[in-house]
């Protein structure tokens, strides 16, 4: 039987690769492959958090778009998790706030999806007018994991 666990998801984790965005261009800042053995559990109920700087070392602008999908193990098969949306919809609920799940982002998803073994979870964004900043960037996605 499998076990199934809560997980969080940071930049910082082992299997994120990260990589500044370029201005005006939805990028990957954030990738994480699922690794070997496991795999991740989507739920309705999962929540991101996001504190995004630009590479000016400024707050991303509202106008700023983030986008969550899942890309198979080749990257070529995409399916949208989130948005895009503005991120000034995360703004609202308060940028840098990683605690208060009322004040989070909840996945748009309307059942269960699973990312298996090997297949990523990708963060994108769309800073108009300088890219996203991978070091002074934040996530944490808390969602459930399978093994």
């Amino acid at each position: 039987m499998p076990l199934i666990e809560p997980f969080v998801i940071t930049q910082e984790d082992s299997d994120v690769t990260q990589a500044d965005t370029t201005a005006g261009v939805m990028g990957d800042l954030f990738s994480y492959r699922v690794p070997k053995g496991k795999s991740l559990l989507l739920r309705p109920g999962d929540v991101l958090a996001l504190d995004l700087d630009n590479t000016s070392a400024a707050v991303a602008a509202n106008t700023c778009q983030v986008k969550l999908e899942k890309r198979d193990q080749t990257g070529q098969e995409k399916t949208p998790l989130l948005g895009p949306l503005q991120y000034a919809s995360f703004s609202a609920s308060g940028v840098g706030e990683f605690k208060d799940e009322d004040k989070l982002i909840h996945l748009e998803i309307g059942s269960q999806i699973e990312v298996g073994e090997q297949e990523y979870l990708v963060l994108m964004g769309n800073n108009p007018t300088t890219g996203l900043d991978k070091d002074t960037s934040f996530m944490s996605l808390r969602t459930h994991s399978k093994r």
